[in-house]
């Protein structure tokens, strides 16, 4: 028997499950109706006992132990009586434990040890409240309700897809190279006829390239739906109340996108918790709902995927930012009376920067905002934060909805072709040497009233030094939250490019992110911005 196949299979069902079971909690932490809270319990109940089965026939014991606990736990809840106040924390554990099981299962495909402390908690009487909600209780008997029809589907492995799609890529180059022999060869008989083939041969490619790619795609919901019961738990811990909100759950990205974007978003909705929703009784005195709101919402436009965390708490303390970062030595005193709010607002994003002066288990030791930072800038996408003190803040990544196709900015350097990722390039100017001042060793230049620091970007690369004389063009960027210049010999076009990982002999080198082919069959290499201005900005 395929052991892998099936292990495979537990991990995909037992995830879609805990995603079921995580947004149920969420419900179970708000004030909902009687029977929605009811509904939540049996969607609980049914993953459990789902995940349970799974578990014991693949002797994952720990995991169908634990799930079958849970499951007799539930039992008496199933009427609609309240849930206490001490038994909610106690499902959230048990939901996060499966998760790290399952998350074990996954990554070493052994079975994770026992969860002994939780399972004799669960073995305690489920503690109930003296009165049953009114209304909540189902009538033995009743017919259910149909659950509305699902779309067919199958599980393919995101390697599969990536191998297809590379075979793809590779027919599509092949398909350029033709043309461009075409092109160049000498007429003869039948160079019409042939010319037109190649047109049809493209347009088939095209389209089977979009259909490839739309197999990657899975809707934002993969990432967003376990976060309100993450919200809900933390909340819980820090005496808070908060309301998750979600929306434009159903956009589509690459999974590949969403796997990388699943640890910010973690770390944002937390940040939003803790740092942003005040207390109930703080709330009331601003004249605010005690409860908080934060709203998770996706959108996308031209290749692009928004993600937006936005909540109604405190705000940003902009002095607060501004003294730590003076404090800090990341910004003199006197240059920071002339930046505006939402310039010094920026400086969350920098290690160390924290506005607590107490260290906790959440937060205070100043490090969250920069990793988040640094990881969406590494899939060449920005993050921007909006924030008005006392109204809350916004937090927002946008990032390209494929990691496989890519529009980049391709460039002439030292005799070389490089490419970037067009969405951080705010423009590409033809910037004199005369131009150009120095001071200390660093050079800048003047741009819409400000000074941009200019780092030659063939020195960066160890490529041989242009002639002395030469104009070029600097191509302005923001990375890591500093606008910059970068000096190239020239910027040819920007395009769309099949992007595919550094071969592993290369792997090493910081500054690749990716290689692509050309229309025209050469080989061209993505450089990430942010390895590659590290230490400069």
């Amino acid at each position: 028997m395929d052991l892998e196949k099936y292990r495979r299979l537990f991990v995909d069902e037992a995830t879609d499950h805990l995603v079921e079971m995580s947004r149920a909690l969420a419900l179970l932490g708000e004030d909902t109706a009687a029977e929605a809270r009811a509904d939540a319990v049996d969607t609980l109940f049914r993953m459990a006992h789902s995940i349970k089965g799974m578990a014991a026939s693949l002797d994952y014991d720990a995991v169908s132990a634990l799930a079958h606990r849970l499951e007799d736990w539930l039992e008496p809840l199933r009427g609609g009586s309240a849930l206490s106040e001490h038994g909610l924390p106690l499902l959230f554990e048990s939901v996060r434990a499966l998760e790290e099981m399952v998350g074990i299962v996954d990554e070493s495909g052994t079975s994770p040890g026992p969860r002994e402390d939780l399972i004799a908690r669960l073995s305690q009487p489920v503690e109930q409240e003296m009165a049953d909600e009114p209304g909540a209780a189902r009538e033995r008997g009743a017919a259910p309700v149909a659950p509305p029809p699902l779309p067919r589907w199958v599980r393919v492995r995101t390697k599969a897809i990536d191998r297809f799609l590379a075979g793809v890529g590779e027919l599509v180059q092949r398909q350029s190279c033709l043309e461009a022999l075409h092109r160049s060869a000498p007429f003869w008989e039948h160079q019409r006829e042939f010319g037109d083939e190649l047109d049809r041969m493209a347009r088939v490619f095209r389209e089977l390239r979009r259909n490839v790619l739309d197999i990657r795609v899975t809707p934002v919901r993969r990432v967003l739906e376990r976060l309100p019961r993450i919200a809900g738990e933390l909340a819980h811990q820090l005496g808070k109340k908060v309301r998750v909100e979600l929306s434009g759950e159903e956009v589509e990205a690459d999974r590949a996108v969403l796997d990388h974007l699943d640890d910010p978003l973690l770390h944002l909705v937390r940040n939003a918790v803790d740092h942003g929703i005040e207390p109930p009784e703080e709330r009331e005195r601003a004249g605010k709902d005690p409860v908080g709101r934060i709203c998770l919402s996706a959108s996308a436009a031209a290749g692009r995927l928004r993600v937006r965390v936005e909540e109604d708490g405190r705000g940003i303390d902009v002095e607060a930012v501004r003294r730590r970062a003076i404090e800090r030595g990341m910004l003199l005193e006197e240059v920071a009376e002339d930046l505006t709010p939402e310039r010094i607002s920026e400086f969350i994003f920098e290690p160390g920067i924290s506005t607590r002066d107490e260290v906790t288990e959440v937060s205070g030791r100043g490090v969250g905002l920069d990793a988040v930072k640094r990881t969406v800038e590494e899939l060449g996408g920005t993050l921007t934060v909006h924030s008005e003190e006392g109204n809350g803040t916004a937090f927002e990544i946008e990032i390209s909805s494929m990691a496989a196709l890519q529009r980049v900015l391709l460039l002439e350097v030292g005799g070389e072709r490089v490419a970037l990722p067009v969405a951080p390039v705010e423009a590409v100017l033809a910037v004199e040497e005369g131009t150009v001042e120095r001071a200390g060793g660093e050079a800048f230049f003047v741009w819409k009233d400000e000074p941009i620091p200019l780092l030659d970007l063939g020195e960066r690369l160890l490529l041989p030094p242009p002639p002395p004389d030469r104009a070029g063009n600097v191509v302005v960027l923001e990375a890591r939250g500093f606008r910059l210049g970068l000096r190239v010999d020239r910027a040819v076009s920007d395009l769309e490019v099949f992007v595919r990982e550094v071969p592993p002999a290369l792997s090493h080198i910081k500054p690749l992110g990716g290689v692509a082919v050309l229309p025209d069959g050469a080989p061209v290499f993505l450089l990430e911005i942010g390895q590659l201005v590290e230490n400069f900005v």
